[in-house]
């Protein structure tokens, strides 16, 4: 074999090395990981949380968009593995259907049933995205559920998390069209402050800069759904212009932006598995 030869095979060899791991990774984008559902486990220790709510846990999840991607089958499974979590409180982070999703009947009492059985002895919360609000029936639909299934709304405001006694956290919820004043009317630095918006781009807004937040949590763009080694997302979402998990910040308070749950545009992603964000206080 001459030089020459010996030049093309290795140039053949690598290009079909590249080819493969391509094609590896569409089949994996396209037909495995959408499906997959990952925990994310995290321990929260901080001297502000009360002692009775050590080893109290709460199940973060977000952005289901249920619809043409998410389907029966994803969105049963996705339901089944937080209930086999057990959490103490439950929080979701917007999104309940794709905007373009046309909700029958059996889709609105199918959710009352899914969000009804979860076993959070502590509370069901909720916070609303934009796709939640895409007209007025959209709207009515997401209130009339949460109300069906024991999930409180949290709009630009504050709710008292306890574990049956009078100390326990505050839960701060923003709306997309987050009315900073209002929600952080009740807001105190003695208390342990958990911060959910659906939009990250939220977390730098100047006003939570002289607030004690203690944590937040946000989603909304899915973690770019596709995230490409060294190049990052494949687009960028209103919302998490600013903040997203491939162009994070130096915030006076930690966060985690989540990859969220289902799938919009296209029903792929690469590199941002499908997740639930599991908290559990810690002394």
């Amino acid at each position: 074999m001459t030089k020459l030869q010996k030049t093309l095979f290795i140039v053949v060899a690598v290009l079909t090395a590249c080819m493969m791991s391509i094609c590896a990774s569409l089949y994996h984008a396209i037909y495995i990981e959408p499906g997959e559902i990952a925990v994310n486990y995290q321990m929260i220790k901080n001297k502000k949380i009360p002692k009775d709510m050590y080893d109290v846990s709460i199940v973060y999840f977000t952005d289901l968009e249920y619809g043409k991607f998410q389907d029966q089958k994803r969105t049963d499974a996705l339901f089944k593995k937080i209930e086999e979590l057990h959490p103490d409180i439950l929080i979701f982070g917007g999104d309940l259907f794709d905007a373009k999703y046309k909700t029958t009947d059996q889709d609105r009492q199918a959710m009352i049933d899914r969000f009804a059985a979860l076993p959070a002895s502590l509370g069901k919360f909720a916070v609303i995205g934009e796709q939640d609000l895409v007209n007025e029936e959209r709207q009515t639909l997401v209130y009339d559920i949460y109300a069906n299934s024991q999930v409180e709304v949290v709009d630009n405001s504050t709710r008292f998390l306890g574990n049956r006694s009078k100390s326990g956290i505050q839960l701060i919820g923003l709306r997309t069209d987050a009315d900073f004043n209002q929600a952080l009317a009740n807001v105190d630095d003695t208390h342990y402050n958990l911060l959910v918006s659906h939009y990250a781009d939220h977390l730098r807004n100047d006003a939570l800069k002289n607030v004690s937040i203690s944590y937040a949590l946000a989603g909304n763009s899915h973690g770019t759904q596709i995230l490409y080694p060294i190049l990052g997302g494949y687009r960028k979402y209103p919302g998490n212009e600013k903040l997203n998990r491939d162009n994070g910040a130096n915030l006076p308070f930690p966060y985690y932006i989540s990859a969220g749950t289902g799938c919009i545009h296209v029903n792929a992603r690469l590199n941002a598995t499908p997740e639930i964000v599991y908290l559990i206080f810690s002394r």
